[in-house]
């Protein structure tokens, strides 16, 4: 029977895209650092914030290797001026980093009154492939911390999605086991496969419900209103 229900935040609860190339973003941001002394041009910036995501893949031990952006702006500050900066500053920056690649941002059509209806069966998480330094504020501010208790980002970590532990690590936290458990994301190569490998059913969002990788969905849902009924469905084949 299923006691927990878990899910993917971009591209499954909130409806996004960004674009972190243009270079107007550096820009903008090579000017707000210059007022804390980070004198780098943006080009230089831009390079600086690509390269350090490229080395750190190249170093690490990792199958799936995840990146901290939070880290990642904070050795570029430090590298260009010699001084460690507060916990403050950098989140700052990394905010406005963030709002300056924002193209769209939105939550999915139902997504509010399917949580409401999902919670009050389940116990509920978050398992995403996601930045704390972005994603902790935007769960806040969507209202979705009434939601989940328990949420599980890959920046916190290091590895990412399809890895296991990242499945496992959010069971264990809400005391199920993959038998009870069940996984709602968009991105099969990741999410149905990191799923299915560490024993739970999986439901797919707005993807092709085909097979991937030899992994089948358990469920394919388009609108937030079919969910509720597509989890009971599951319950109920679990208990015949």
């Amino acid at each position: 029977m299923i006691k927990a229900v878990f899910f993917d935040l971009y591209g499954t609860l909130i409806d996004i895209k960004t674009d972190e190339d243009e270079m107007w973003v550096y820009e903008t941001l090579s000017r707000y650092l210059s007022y804390h002394s980070v004198f780098i041009k943006p080009y230089e910036l831009k390079e600086a914030y690509f390269g350090a995501i490229q080395q750190h893949f190249n170093k690490s031990a990792e199958k799936y290797p995840e990146v901290d952006v939070y880290k990642i702006f904070s050795s570029i500050m430090r590298n260009y001026d010699g001084k460690k900066y507060s916990s403050t500053i950098i989140i700052d920056t990394c905010m406005l980093f963030r709002t300056l690649t924002m193209r769209h941002f939105s939550i999915f059509e139902g997504v509010y009154k399917a949580l409401e209806s999902i919670r009050a069966k389940y116990r509920t998480g978050i398992i995403s492939d996601a930045q704390w330094v972005f994603a902790e504020p935007e769960i806040a501010m969507l209202g979705f911390e009434r939601f989940f208790k328990n949420v599980i980002l890959s920046s916190k970590f290091g590895f990412k999605k399809p890895d296991v532990r990242m499945f496992d690590l959010a069971m264990r936290n809400l005391g199920t086991i993959p038998d009870e458990s069940v996984y709602i994301g968009d991105n099969p190569a990741r999410d149905l496969i990191g799923a299915k490998n560490a024993g739970m059913k999986f439901i797919l969002f707005r993807s092709e419900c085909g097979s991937y990788n030899g992994f089948q969905p358990d469920r394919c849902f388009d609108n937030y209103s079919e969910l509720e009924d597509i989890l009971n469905d599951i319950s109920y084949e679990q208990e015949a």
